[in-house]
């Protein structure tokens, strides 16, 4: 089931309500600085905002922020990407979502691929590509799709966020949100 933000859903609503919660219970301070709720809000609804390393330490260390990081993202995603159907052994180059794929496609250009993601709906745009699994995420904000409903990412295995973001997509057990 997805949810989306103009499903009535009031995110900030939601992200005041975990935030008062987690402040009425006393934590022991873990040293250095703490990321909180405002900023998984502002990560998963600013398709251009990244979280720093850091913050992804502190994400993945804390049970409690980790499932309203969960909670938080449910609320926003537009659509789901699954993990690939009977997990299959070693990577995948392309992928099936409701209401669409992806498919990563060799480039002439040496260390490049282009990542194709179709949508069945030309309306559907969604802002960015969460991945995730269960040790890092990454985020790619995504143009809008052409009259087709085709949004088409350029990527340099090089880079070290494109590699990442490459690494997570093809990976049968990564999950992905895509996000308004």
């Amino acid at each position: 089931m997805t949810r989306g933000a103009g499903d009535g859903v009031d995110v900030w609503h939601e992200a005041d309500r975990l935030y008062a919660a987690r402040e009425a219970v006393p934590e022991a301070s873990t040293g250095g600085k703490r990321i909180g709720v405002a900023e998984l809000v502002r990560f998963l609804s600013d398709s251009c905002n990244e979280l720093t390393v850091e913050a992804q330490r502190g994400l993945f260390a804390s049970p409690r922020l980790r499932a309203d990081f969960q909670t938080l993202k449910a609320r926003l995603r537009m659509i789901e990407l699954p993990v690939v159907a009977a997990a299959s052994a070693g990577r995948v180059t392309s992928r099936a979502f409701p209401g669409g794929s992806a498919r990563v496609h060799p480039a002439r250009r040496e260390g490049q691929v282009y990542v194709v993601f179709e949508f069945e709906d030309p309306t559907v745009a969604p802002g960015a590509l969460l991945l995730e699994d269960a040790s890092c995420i990454a985020k790619r904000p995504l143009p809008a799709p052409d009259a087709l409903g085709q949004v088409v990412l350029v990527m340099d295995r090089s880079d070290a966020r494109d590699a990442l973001f490459l690494q997570l997509l093809a990976d049968p057990m990564a999950t992905g949100s895509f996000l308004p």
